[in-house]
């Protein structure tokens, strides 16, 4: 179950210091994955769509195939802001793409 815990300004500056490439835009968190090739995103896609399934947290994605790219942006809408679960899911997307 995601945990919709409300993060300050201070926990959320410290929680993306920790997460590589994440930043911050408002409400939001952002990343944009980049990759070498195709092969990379094939990898990395399942594991998106199975994180997001598994921990009930929905971000926007979007895949930019002539840049290899797949940008994340997550919130959590019902709280109108940064909670653990956005923290929890960009944990996880950065573990699999390491």
């Amino acid at each position: 179950m995601e945990d919709k815990t409300a993060l300050t300004d201070e926990q959320i500056d410290a929680e993306l210091a920790t997460l590589d490439g994440w930043r911050r835009d408002g409400i939001f968190m952002k990343k944009d994955f980049i990759f070498a090739n195709f092969k990379e995103i094939n990898a990395f896609l399942p594991h998106l769509t199975a994180t997001i399934v598994a921990q009930n947290h929905h971000p926007d994605f979007s895949f930019i195939s002539g840049e290899k790219k797949v940008s994340v942006e997550v919130t959590t809408h019902s709280e109108g802001g940064l909670t653990q679960a956005d923290i929890n899911l960009a944990r996880d997307l950065n573990a699999c793409n390491q």
